[in-house]
């Protein structure tokens, strides 16, 4: 049986197999990086060029199912959640699935999953089109701000102050071409206090409570796998309000990335939260 480790982090290459060293099954190593990079402790590393973005990786995948039994699929950044909950679906290996990994990899899916629940969160509109920069902030007010949709962390591509802005902003277009369709969206901006918890949050950790309210609230709502860490992010607005922002899996703490990595594997963590 074989434990499939898809390497997508971004750093250098975290322990996989000494976190998964007693798990008494073959350890897979499907990566991105140089042979020489990845060290000993794998009994097998496939290295595919291009990896982030490779087909081959599904491919290789694919084919290795049909002829090896897969036990586990072990994804932990969020380049690698659709990829791994697809085939875990195609060979009916336990874990998230593609639809569940749909939902917490957008972040439009994730906010529109939470807001029909009752929780709060930040508006969001998807921005397609110039006129979906005009209509966000005619919806949300000056300022907006418009951040990448699909490159982990989301990361602020613009905040317009008014419709002179907007119009500098939108002159060139969005995208190269007509036929492109930009990856982005847009939301109101807010000043407050930003509060990154990885979740599920300890008894004793001394968050406030309406903090701890919200980041259970979030995770009820939300297909979350048991027992793994979840990184949400809130912000606590100078009106009073708490308003999630997101949720994603990457974890800045290795006990915590350890402790994802062995709960997808299907091993004991030996952490008690």
């Amino acid at each position: 049986m074989t434990i499939v480790i898809l390497d997508g982090f971004p750093g250098p290459l975290p322990p996989y197999a000494d976190w998964l060293g007693d798990s008494g099954k073959e350890l897979l190593l499907v990566t991105g990086r140089a042979r020489d990079e990845v060290g000993d402790g794998y009994d097998r590393v496939e290295v595919v060029e291009g990896y982030a973005n490779s087909p081959a990786v599904d491919r290789f995948l694919l084919n290795l199912g049909q002829r090896t039994e897969l036990s586990a699929i072990v994804a932990t950044e969020t380049p690698d959640l659709v990829r791994s909950g697809a085939l875990r679906d195609y060979f009916g290996i336990a874990g998230q699935s593609r639809d569940d990994a749909v939902v917490l990899a957008d972040p439009i899916a994730v906010r529109e999953r939470l807001a029909a629940a009752g929780v709060p969160v930040l508006g969001a509109a998807p921005v397609l089109r110039i006129t979906d920069v005009y209509a966000a902030a005619a919806k949300f007010g000056y300022p907006v701000r418009i951040r990448e949709r699909k490159i982990p962390g989301h990361p602020t591509a613009a905040v317009l102050n008014d419709e002179a802005e907007v119009r500098i902003y939108t002159q060139g277009g969005l995208t190269p071409d007509l036929i492109s369709v930009p990856s982005l969206f847009a939301e109101p901006w807010v000043n407050g206090e930003r509060h990154r918890v990885v979740a599920p949050i300890a008894a004793d950790s001394g968050e406030r409570a309406e903090l701890v309210s919200i980041v259970e609230a979030a995770l009820a709502a939300l297909p979350v796998v048991p027992g793994q860490p979840y990184a949400v992010e809130v912000v606590h607005t100078t009106d009073g309000r708490w308003l999630v922002d997101g949720i994603g899996t990457e974890t800045a703490d290795e006990d915590e990335h350890r402790t994802a990595v062995r709960v997808q594997a299907g091993l004991e963590t030996g952490v008690k939260r």
